[in-house]
């Protein structure tokens, strides 16, 4: 999830920051929210129903005797809205919860790229602009540092944190807590857009040094995170910090020293582009996937199932997400506006190809 929205948070903060720092129009945030609602909710929408209704694979409490669905959980699961008590935060689609918190970044958006703008206007030249660019991560970096604070000092973390019925674990997924990860993703989408203006020339040999530094940052933190699990502690803003650098040096381009024509390759294969555009089906689908093949004895116990497991259900869950990918995403993502015109966005999958675009792996560019 650490990586997921650092990618989120550059592909999104990017259009926005370039508008800022070239005093250009802005963009259309109506257009904006609907090309996010119509990126998310139709697959998941159909998926969830599918799960709950036809397999029966998702934590959806039942009312009484009856044996019904309750409704309730299953509108608040609908609306994403389920982090947001105790007792629902562990329900639906597992991880689900961190496209809970991915909608309020979503919605946060245009209010800190407003921030952004209003400060920019007091700026004279771009390079005040740019420091006005820079607002929005920093207070989003502060506000994830009070939440796990808050969950980790005030709301002291039981053996489940994070998965619990607590309210450590409603604070622990929030938004609140999670902010800062989105931060460091934003600062790269700004020196992005700097690298590509010719406004930010990087020292020579920056991209092994930049990885370098990822590394040693991330092994530590990913070491001491308790399997990687409890997202309150400071380990994971660590975390977000070196997959920024990591990220960076492989998307923001250097015309005085080429990316490796072999990385690039690799990231552009057509198997991990495939993968990468029915990604979002194939995070929806696995785990009540996983669920209901558990339940009726059809996968291998132990380490030595391990591989067995990953064929049984690869399977199925390739199958599926690619189903949903031409039967739902993609006409939905057809329906994607311009933000800057509001004509319909042309492309395959909803993009406009943009110069801006063309510059990064097609892995990353297919999150968009």
């Amino acid at each position: 999830m650490t990586l997921f929205f650092t990618l989120s948070a550059f592909l999104l903060y990017r259009p926005f920051a370039a508008t800022i720092a070239r005093n250009a129009p802005s963009l259309s945030v109506r257009a904006y929210l609907r090309n996010r609602i119509l990126r998310i909710a139709p697959a998941y929408w159909v998926i969830l129903l599918a799960c709950a209704v036809v397999l029966g694979a998702v934590y959806l409490p039942e009312v009484g005797a009856t044996g019904r669905l309750s409704p309730l959980p299953l509108l608040e699961n609908a609306l994403l809205l389920q982090n947001y008590r105790p007792t629902t935060l562990n329900t639906g689609i597992g991880p689900a919860w961190s496209l809970a918190v991915e909608l309020v970044f979503y919605f946060a958006l245009p209010v800190l790229v407003f921030i952004a703008a209003r400060i920019a206007r007091r700026a004279s030249d771009r390079r005040g602009r740019v420091l006005a660019l820079l607002a929005p991560p920093l207070l989003l970096l502060a506000l994830g540092l009070t939440g796990k604070f808050v969950a980790g000092t005030l709301l002291p973390a039981p053996a489940t944190a994070g998965y619990g019925h607590d309210w450590h674990s409603v604070v622990e997924r929030s938004f609140w807590a999670q902010a800062d990860l989105f931060s460091f993703g934003m600062v790269v989408a700004v020196a992005y857009v700097e690298v590509i203006d010719n406004r930010l020339r990087l020292p020579r040999n920056w991209r092994p040094l930049a990885a370098i530094l990822g590394f040693l940052i991330f092994l530590p933190c990913a070491w001491t995170m308790h399997m990687g699990e409890h997202s309150y502690l400071l380990q994971n803003t660590g975390e977000a910090l070196a997959l920024a650098l990591l990220f960076a040096a492989i998307v923001i381009p250097d015309p005085g020293a080429p990316r490796s024509s072999r990385v690039i390759g690799l990231l552009e294969s057509p198997a991990l582009v495939a993968v990468g555009v029915v990604s979002y089906s194939v995070f929806l689908w696995h785990q009540p996937l996983i669920t209901w093949l558990n339940e009726r004895g059809l996968t291998v116990g132990g380490w030595g199932g391990l591989l067995v497991n990953t064929l049984i259900i690869a399977v199925p869950v390739g199958a599926l997400s690619t189903l949903t990918y031409h039967f739902v995403e993609k006409p939905a993502l057809r329906r994607k506006h311009s933000m800057r015109t509001g004509t319909i966005v042309s492309g395959v999958d909803g993009r406009a190809a943009t110069p801006a675009a063309a510059g990064e792996p097609a892995i990353a560019r297919s999150r968009a």
